[in-house]
């Protein structure tokens, strides 16, 4: 996201108020590599007072009257890059909103943190997506008396809050972008937590937009007082986010960046981290073979599972146990896509994944050739293929697996798997004749042994034992 300033107080020192050197900046911003254009008529600084909104909106149109030939006539770096590149608008005032969102706007870059839902109302009504930034208080107004006890969990009740404003205003989740909010109602350490923790961040299900260039951040830990001397930093940070799985980087210095991003993209492959999580009875079963919801360990187990949930960006299931368990598959406070693999495809509308609130629906159908209509996205696949698709998601990093035998079975046949979370439940002795078994159904075996180090061993007061494995490795 390449970054136009339509006003002469930028932070940066970059801003013009001659429209036609704005659109030039933009006209270089998409030779050098950018997707997005980013246009402000307003600078975020809270030593400026606020320009009038028909000034915005007269700086705004002297832009957005030029932008549709400039955009259609512009080549980009290369084959990759969108094409015709999209035209995001910075601002936040609603009536601001009301009179340039007709123009040829494809997202609102709005900094306000969404008090109300007028601006998603707007976005909603004419197709346009809906950034939505962390911050407190109203925009030009410095939040630097702000202290946070526990800043990630407050930016993710944030972020849900806001994501229901504007579900309910009428905006579907994938015309929803989050940005944490870096330097806004946050002092040094607090923007090198969120650079840690940006993952977080991502099991949200919506795109993070990571706003780095040139920031007071970089300017804090560098001693570099003037923002122009700041790409180096940007760099290193467009690296953090990068590996920290976000999606959109708003910067200053396209070229730049966009030659980092070319050096990152070809390195190694993303690994899909694959965890299964098993309670298995003392003859080594996996479940009962009653088909009845499988809680037969303890409130400590469930606890550990909820746990472990959290980590994962999707869960898979296969649909037996799906249906024996009634499993819907959400995490409280976060959006992991919901997976179930089926051969027949046969499933159950009114079973409850179906009618739960949680993350997106996903149904791999292996072989049927008709699915019933459900509200999930169906994938006529391969669990192979499948993960593969996973793993090439941008914000997906971790699968967990919670059965059954069949998809477990395969799972190793594959050698994906790198963690293995078992309780062991000894007062279960019989899992059944018919209860399938860590590595498939009834008599049914790998035919080669698959080995594991026991990283944790946990008795708990239920006379259960939580063990760990790891992959080891050759």
């Amino acid at each position: 996201m390449g970054i136009v300033n339509i006003n002469d107080d930028s932070f940066s020192g970059d801003g013009t108020l001659d429209p036609r050197e704005a659109l030039e900046q933009a006209r270089r911003h998409i030779q050098e590599g950018a997707d997005i254009i980013d246009i402000g008529a307003e600078s975020a600084r809270t030593n400026r007072d606020a320009i009038s909104v028909s000034e915005e909106v007269r700086r705004l149109k002297s832009f957005l009257n030029h932008w549709p030939s400039l955009r259609d006539e512009t080549r980009g770096a290369d084959e990759e890059q969108l094409s015709p590149v999209l035209l995001s608008i910075n601002t936040w005032r609603p009536e601001v909103v009301a009179e340039i969102i007709k123009e040829q706007v494809d997202l609102l870059n709005d900094m306000s943190a969404l008090p109300d839902d007028r601006n998603a109302r707007l976005c909603a009504a004419h197709g346009v997506a809906l950034l939505i930034m962390h911050s407190v208080g109203q925009p030009k107004i410095s939040h630097t008396h702000q202290r946070w006890d526990d800043l990630m969990g407050s930016m993710l009740t944030f972020f849900k809050e806001k994501i229901k404003i504007a579900q309910t205003a009428g905006l579907s989740i994938e015309q929803i972008i989050l940005d944490p909010g870096l330097d806004f109602a946050k002092q040094k350490d607090d923007n090198l937590l969120v650079l840690r923790e940006l993952e977080k961040l991502t099991k949200l299900g919506c795109p993070v937009l990571l706003p780095i260039s040139r920031k007071t951040i970089i300017g804090d830990v560098l001693e570099l007082p003037d923002p122009r001397e700041r790409d180096p930093g940007t760099i290193a940070l467009l690296t953090q986010g990068f590996a920290k799985g976000a999606h959109i980087f708003r910067v200053h210095n396209t070229r730049a960046c966009w030659e980092a991003l070319k050096v990152l993209t070809p390195l190694p492959p993303k690994k899909l981290r694959i965890i299964l999580n098993l309670a298995i009875s003392a003859d080594g079963k996996i479940s009962t073979s009653g088909k009845s919801p499988a809680h037969f360990t303890s409130e400590n187990d469930l606890a550990r599972l909820l746990e472990i949930r959290k980590r994962a960006d999707a869960i898979l299931v296969g649909r037996g146990t799906l249906e024996a368990d009634q499993m819907t598959l959400s995490v409280a406070d976060l959006s992991p896509w919901r997976c179930v693999i089926s051969e027949s495809g046969q499933f159950d509308p009114q079973h409850p994944l179906f009618t739960s609130e949680g993350g997106e629906r996903h149904l791999i159908v292996t072989s049927a050739s008709t699915v019933p209509d459900l509200p999930a996205k169906i994938h006529r696949s391969t669990l192979a293929e499948f993960l593969e698709k996973l793993r090439q998601e941008p914000r997906m990093n971790t699968l967990l697996c919670e059965g059954g035998g069949r998809l477990v079975k395969e799972l190793f046949e594959l050698d994906v798997v790198d963690e293995i979370n078992l309780t062991w439940a000894p007062h279960t002795v019989l899992g059944g004749r018919d209860a399938p078994t860590l590595t498939g159904q009834p008599g049914d075996f790998l035919p080669q042994s698959r080995h594991y180090e026991l990283s944790q061993f946990s008795p708990n007061d239920e006379d259960e034992f939580f063990l760990t494995y790891t992959k080891k490795l050759p």
